[in-house]
Order: structure tokens, then sequence, then C-alpha cells
């Protein structure tokens, strides 16, 4: 059952790699396969860190509360992602460099929502530079749903394969989608099926441990 929710899993964090993959193949943005595999070490090295601070973390608290800490974080967090995905489509979008401005988390959240502005040079190719950059905004959200799911028990190097792997899937899946599209299709909520994924991950967990 476990391994069924480690899948789960890494298809919640990976859903915003589909998105963006989805807006770049609408702009016609090609990402070669090195900047994909940047893209998608980006995710799964983030749910790698963040599993073994969450297995620290889990380690100084009683078996029975820090699996019920690790769920109601996964719940937490994917609240957070789905009202994100709510409200912030409503808010009107600010030029990238006024967004620079305003900060990294201001710049990784216009990312999200514009991943096609990580072509710094307008070149139509993504180069392994900017997909660094693009990577390390779609490794946000990985972040903390790893803290939670090394507090559930989720194996480290299972899940972090998993979440590499789907998102490896995911991407040029939503970069074809995007290119088969008419152009003026527009994604208005892309994380909010990850959101609500990762609720019933924390709620599954939690109640597996009743």
């Amino acid at each position: 059952m476990l391994f069924g929710v480690v899948w789960l899993l890494a298809v919640a964090v990976s859903i915003d790699g589909f998105s963006a993959g989805l807006s770049c193949g609408l702009r016609k943005l090609v990402i070669p396969l090195p900047s994909l595999l940047v893209i998608c070490c980006s995710s799964a090295t983030a749910v790698g860190i963040s599993m073994l601070l969450g297995s620290g973390v889990a380690q100084l608290l009683p078996v029975q509360h820090g699996a019920a800490f690790g769920s109601g974080l996964l719940i937490l967090i994917g609240l957070y992602v789905t009202l994100q995905n709510i409200i912030e489509p409503r808010r009107e979008s600010s030029p990238p460099e006024q967004e620079r401005k305003h900060g990294i988390l201001r710049s990784i959240a216009a990312l999200l929502r514009r991943p096609e502005d990580a072509d710094l040079d307008r070149s139509g190719t993504l180069s392994i530079k900017e997909a660094l950059l693009l990577g390390a905004a779609l490794a946000a959200d990985a972040f903390g749903a790893g803290f939670g799911a090394a507090m559930i028990g989720a194996p480290l190097l299972f899940t972090v394969l998993a979440v590499g792997l789907v998102k490896l899937i995911l991407v040029p899946l939503g970069v074809l989608a995007g290119r088969l599209l008419a152009n003026g299709f527009a994604l208005k909520h892309p994380g909010l099926l990850g959101g609500i994924l990762l609720v019933v991950i924390g709620a599954l967990s939690f109640l597996l441990e009743r």
C-alpha cells in the first residue's frame, strides 16, 4: 500500500511539470533531453534532501506521532497548493522584471505561472542553465512534500526515483499536449490536481495509521 502512496506522491509533485511542459509546448519552446534531465534531477534531489531532513525530525518524535505529523504536513501542503492555484490565477501577472525586484520567492512563483519565461535569451530552446532555473522553481513544491513523505515512512531511494521518473514522463507529455492544442488554450489551475492529491495522500496515510 505504501508503494502505491509513493507513486501517488510522485504524480502529485510532478503535475506542475506537466503544466510547465504544456506552457512550453504551446509556445513552441523546445526542451532538449539534457535540459529535461536537469529539471527531473532538480525535483528528485529536492525530494531526497527534504526526506533526509524529515527522517531526522521523525527520529526526534515518538513513533506514533511522527506518522501523524507527516500526514498532517502533507494535508497542509496540499491545501496550500490547492488554494494557491485557485487564488493566484485571479491576480494580474506582473512583468518578469518587476517580479525579480520582489525577491526569489516571487520570481519562483512567476516562473510557475509562466514557465516559458525561463527561456531568458528567447532562443526557443531551453538551455541547461535555463533548465536549472525552471527546475529550481518546480522543485520548490516537491521539497515540502518530501519532508512529509519521510515522516509517514516512505522509502527514500524509491521515492526519489519515482519522482524523477514520473517527471521525466509528464514534462514531455505536457510539451506534446501543448503542441497539439490550439494556440489560444490556457490551463487555468495547473497545480490544482497536485494539491488535491497531496491532501488525499495525507488523509490516506493518517487513516492507515489508525
